[in-house]
């Protein structure tokens, strides 16, 4: 059964989202179709750029074939459509406003050429900044990302694992240093590591 969304039959979209929600791929098909123009404008205003708009609709899309019966059976769904596609957009433009942030970081080092700035690539430097603390030792792992990714003190650090503060400082230290020195050896080039911890938590 092929269905098409217009002002005749505009009433069955309820059912068609329904039948959505049973893995109906014509009913897919339809919502496709006709949700397709008004995502792609509405993404396309924030990205201001064609392909990535496309890119994005054809992501919602998706989303929404893999969340299907829960989609096809909520009260409002085109409501969860654009959500989906604002979360999208605005997500696009934060990473955009980072990887700019982390140009401008390493031209700003002293010594940097194009040829190098070509070499160092945003996620380049964030896959790197990963491995070089899945390389620390466990507890000092462990201390690092509470200090970054759980914004603790250093005070709250020791009272959680049971030791002093002292050594929670040395070993933030300590994992610093070894960070540093692992990705100033496989990028080439010296970022400090604040600009890298700034962009990347």
């Amino acid at each position: 059964m092929a269905f098409i969304l217009n002002g005749d039959n505009l009433h069955n979209e309820e059912l068609i989202w329904r039948r959505l929600a049973t893995g109906d791929e014509a009913a897919f098909r339809a919502l496709f179709h006709s949700y397709n123009p008004g995502l792609y404008a509405a993404i396309l205003k924030v990205v201001k750029t064609e392909e990535i708009a496309r890119e994005m609709v054809q992501d919602v899309f998706l989303r929404v074939w893999q969340h299907r019966e829960a989609v096809g059976l909520m009260e409002k769904p085109e409501g969860w459509l654009f959500r989906v596609a604002s979360n999208l957009s605005l997500s696009y433009l934060r990473r955009q406003a980072v990887e700019y942030k982390w140009l401008n970081s390493v031209a700003g080092q002293e010594g940097n050429t194009d040829d190098t700035l070509n070499k160092v690539s945003f996620r380049e430097a964030q896959q790197l900044l990963l491995q070089a603390i899945h390389a620390l030792p466990p507890k000092r792992q462990l201390i690092f990302r509470l200090s970054r990714e759980e914004q603790l003190s250093h005070a709250e650090i020791a009272e959680k694992l049971n030791m002093s503060q002292n050594t929670v400082k040395n070993q933030i230290v300590l994992a610093r240093q070894s960070i540093e020195d692992f990705l100033k050896q496989r990028l080439g080039v010296y970022i400090p590591l604040f600009v890298l911890l700034e962009l990347f938590f």
